[in-house]
C-alpha cells in the first residue's frame, strides 16, 4: 500500500506520483491557492516529498505526511501573494467534479466551515483534509469509531447546508 511506496527507496517515482497525485491535488485545489498555480504545487509537493522520503517516520500516515508538505507548499506560495492560507477541503464526492477546482468554490467551502460548530469543522478536516480513517479520529479524541461516524454524517449535513443556504444574504 502507500507506506511501502513512501518507504521504498527505489528510483520509479511513478508508482509513488500515482498513489499521492489525487489527494495532493484535492487538497491544494481546496485551500483557495490560486488556480494557475494549482498544477505547480502539486508539482513541487510531490516532487519535494518524493526526493525526502527517506525523512518518513511512520508517525503520521503516508498521506497526512505528505499532505502536511503541500500545506507548507501553500502556505509558502500564499503569503507571498499576500494571501492568508485557509486550509478546509471535504469529500469530493460531494459535490459536482470540477467545483472543487474552483477557487471561488473553494473559498464558499472555507466560509461554509468557519460558520458550522468547530466539532464538525474539526471531524471534516480531520477526514478529509488529514485523511485519518474514522479509527484514527475516534482514537485521537478519545471516542468510539460510532460516535465520529455520527458525526461526520452531521458535519457533512451542516456543512452542506451551510453551502446551499449560507451565502443567501450575501
Amino acid at each position: 500500500m502507500l507506506e511501502p511506496i513512501v518507504m521504498r527507496l527505489d528510483t520509479d517515482p511513478l508508482p509513488f506520483f500515482e498513489e499521492f497525485y489525487p489527494p495532493v491535488f484535492r487538497f491544494i485545489a481546496a485551500t483557495g491557492a490560486p488556480a494557475a498555480d494549482v498544477d505547480d504545487l502539486v508539482q513541487e509537493t510531490l516532487l519535494h516529498a518524493w526526493r525526502n522520503r527517506h525523512q518518513f517516520r511512520s508517525e503520521s500516515s503516508p498521506t497526512t505526511w505528505v499532505l502536511s508538505i503541500a500545506k507548507n507548499r501553500v502556505k509558502m506560495r500564499l503569503r507571498s501573494l499576500g494571501t492568508r492560507p485557509s486550509f478546509a477541503a471535504i469529500d469530493r464526492e460531494e459535490l459536482p467534479a470540477g467545483v472543487v477546482r474552483s477557487a471561488e468554490a473553494a473559498a464558499a467551502v472555507r466560509r461554509a466551515l468557519d460558520a458550522i460548530e468547530p466539532q464538525y469543522a474539526d471531524v471534516l478536516e480531520r477526514r478529509y483534509l488529514e485523511g485519518r480513517t474514522v479509527r484514527e479520529i475516534a482514537d485521537a479524541l478519545g471516542e468510539s469509531e460510532k460516535a465520529i461516524e455520527s458525526r461526520l454524517h452531521r458535519a457533512r449535513e451542516a456543512l452542506r447546508e451551510q453551502l446551499i443556504h449560507g451565502g443567501d444574504d450575501e
